[in-house]
């Protein structure tokens, strides 16, 4: 067992200034679009960690020209025109589950064989959802570990089809890699959501990047999106402050009453609005699908948390 962590205690209000780090869901998006794009990219306020450097490793390994300078948090791409331009790869996820999603759907666009792996703890997660989408356009897909989980396989002579179906009650990013993939197959995709839809901030994040890269993500209803084979396009793109590291900071001050001031753009506002009802006596606090954390007060007031869809299917149910 660990050693514990101690956890400082705020005497007096919270003041200061931070700049959050760039949003990693944003950046591995970013790095996705411009991998297959027509042209270069340059991606700047791209988020240093763990999961960023394996997506940037994972798309190296496909065939895309990365180079990253994660000090100064850029990262210029060289893309592939939306193919994969190696036969065959073994692709090293780490611990990302993002990256193992994602390129999984990637590898579909290629002709060859295509591995990946993760650590363990990555192969008790399952991805059995996703690989039945790719069956249904035409792909060999297989996960190599009991329930559906990595490592998987991919053989495939090109995409087939051009409609899929996904849960929408499990992880959003099943979907996200469809997406991503779908402006580069030959015609689009007809991706229709089953059930509940879960994390829907996170699926309307995956549709602005693309769009920025010149993909369209046409949602006709709420459980469809029509993706035509657009392709993308190389820009130059700067990634947003990420939401979610900013919300610890927000509550802070928010618990301490000194109030606080954040950046702009979609998921700040929502982040916003939920630090604004921390201090509301009469209202109850949500934790809402677009930040990956949990606020609680430090005051001595009991405060239901409601709606943490799919926390518990993200965080804990991984064995």
């Amino acid at each position: 067992m660990s050693a514990p962590l101690p956890i400082p205690v705020a005497t007096a209000p919270v003041r200061g200034s931070i700049r959050p780090p760039g949003s990693k869901s944003i950046t591995n998006r970013a790095l996705v679009c411009a991998g297959l794009a027509r042209g270069g990219s340059r991606l700047t306020g791209v988020l240093d960690s763990d999961d960023t450097r394996v997506m940037a490793a994972g798309l190296a390994a496909l065939g895309v020209g990365v180079n990253a300078d994660w000090t100064a948090g850029i990262v210029l791409v060289e893309g592939t025109a939306g193919s994969i331009p190696v036969a065959e790869a073994t692709v090293d996820c780490g611990a990302s589950g993002t990256t193992m999603r994602f390129l999984s759907a990637i590898c579909g666009l290629g002709r060859g064989t295509f591995r990946l792996d993760g650590t363990p703890r990555m192969r008790k997660r399952p991805i059995g959802d996703l690989l039945e989408a790719l069956r249904g356009l035409g792909l060999e897909a297989v996960a190599e570990s009991p329930g559906d989980c990595p490592p998987v396989r991919i053989q495939t002579t090109g995409i087939h089809g051009a409609a899929a179906r996904v849960q929408g009650g499990t992880s959003s990013q099943f979907a996200s890699g469809l997406a991503l993939a779908a402006p580069c197959m030959p015609r689009g995709l007809e991706l229709d959501f089953e059930g509940r839809l879960v994390s829907l901030p996170y699926l309307e994040m995956t549709r602005r990047v693309m769009e920025a890269f010149g993909g369209r993500c046409i949602a006709t209803g709420e459980r469809h999106w029509q993706i035509p084979p657009t392709g993308y396009v190389g820009r130059s793109y700067a990634i947003e402050p990420d939401a979610s590291a900013a919300s610890y900071f927000s509550a802070a001050a928010a618990i301490t009453a000194d109030g606080v001031a954040g950046a702009s753009g979609p998921q700040w506002a929502q982040i916003s609005h939920l630090v604004e009802q921390l201090n509301d006596h009469h209202k109850r606090e949500r934790l809402i699908d677009s930040a990956d954390a949990e606020v609680s007060t430090s005051q001595q007031r009991r405060r239901p948390i409601i709606g943490p869809v799919n926390v518990q299917l993200h965080e804990s149910l991984r064995d």
